[in-house]
């Protein structure tokens, strides 16, 4: 087994497989799984706690239902930040926007992240509900 301070990861029957902190079980290696694993380690390490996050969290806007790659909640039960990562090899466009912005339609969380382990950006829901993307990273609310 290989040990990195982020992740865990294991060949088993020929296939990576790697430590998911969420799930707590081992999932395949996918490029998209080794993002979100990295993700949530970033996360953690700014204060997020890993026992609010909620990995594929399903949200329904609409009559359209979908599900919020890492949403992270706050201490009231809401989610404060959904985060859509993709693979490595997938550009973040407009329509990956688009996607979480969706699913805020549901949540309307403080925060909203799209991440493909390359680039990163990052959205706050400003005191007057407008929605700026920032330059900086999401934080936790104090608690």
């Amino acid at each position: 087994m290989f040990e990195d301070p982020c992740v865990d990861i294991r060949c088993v029957d020929a296939g990576w497989q790697l430590r998911c902190a969420v799930r707590r079980k081992w999932v395949a290696l996918e490029p998209e799984e080794w993002v979100r694993q990295h993700v949530v380690a970033a996360l953690v390490s700014s204060g997020w706690r890993l026992g609010r996050m909620v990995l594929e969290h399903p949200v329904r806007f609409g009559q359209v239902d979908g599900r919020i790659d890492i949403a992270a909640f706050d201490r009231d039960g809401k989610v404060a930040l959904a985060v859509e990562v993709k693979a490595p090899n997938v550009a973040l466009g407009a329509r990956v926007a688009d996607q979480v912005a969706r699913y805020d339609l549901a949540v309307s969380a403080r925060w909203l992240m799209i991440s493909n382990g390359l680039h990163t950006a990052v959205w706050q829901r400003m005191p007057s509900g407008e929605r700026r993307q920032v330059r900086y990273w999401p934080l936790p609310a104090e608690e």
